[in-house]
């Protein structure tokens, strides 16, 4: 390969990396966030596993409000960032995962059982979402800026066994 195209090439990636973590840093989401209104989360938590509940055969319905409920994960603290073109997410102090910033839909890991998680980065003017697939389902995640010290996060679960979308959502606020 010649110099100048090996030159080109890492201008290029350079410049991809730059441009991804410009934009990132304009998002202002990197940092530790905290949860705010804890006392309330409870019941937002079981609002959601409610509604989803409410649509399900009555036989169904006792077996799969624990399953659900087990589903709406509480983070007291979320650390946000990118590293080159990579974005990280954690959740208290849970495992690390991390989404390919340029690709339409990677693999991030296998979980415990053996699935595969793909996951896709979308980011908007305020807000980052990760889409994490697997065989079981859909779960979407949306962290978005309301303003420099505020956060909304809010949880989507899809799959086929569920009638309609589990969501909810929390705020959080910056740790300094």
């Amino acid at each position: 390969m010649s110099q100048l195209v090996k030159v080109s090439l890492a201008s290029a990636v350079m410049g991809v990396s730059l441009s991804a973590s410009v934009q990132a840093n304009e998002l202002n989401l990197a940092g530790q966030w905290q949860l705010q209104n804890a006392e309330n989360t409870q019941a937002t938590l079981e609002a959601a596993v409610q509604t989803v509940a409410k649509e399900m055969n009555f036989f169904i319905r006792a077996l799969a409000k624990p399953v659900l409920r087990k589903q709406t994960q509480i983070c007291d603290q979320w650390r946000l960032g990118w590293q080159n073109t990579t974005f990280h997410w954690q959740c208290d102090d849970a495992e690390v995962d991390a989404v390919p910033v340029l690709a339409q839909r990677d693999w991030i890991k296998t979980d415990e059982e053996g699935v595969d998680i793909l996951g896709t980065y979308q980011q908007g003017a305020n807000s980052v979402v990760v889409i994490v697939e697997s065989e079981r389902g859909k779960r979407t995640n949306t962290w978005q800026r309301l303003g420099d010290n505020e956060l909304r996060y809010t949880a989507k679960l899809e799959s086929e066994k569920l009638p309609t979308p589990l969501t909810w959502t929390l705020t959080y606020k910056r740790l300094p």
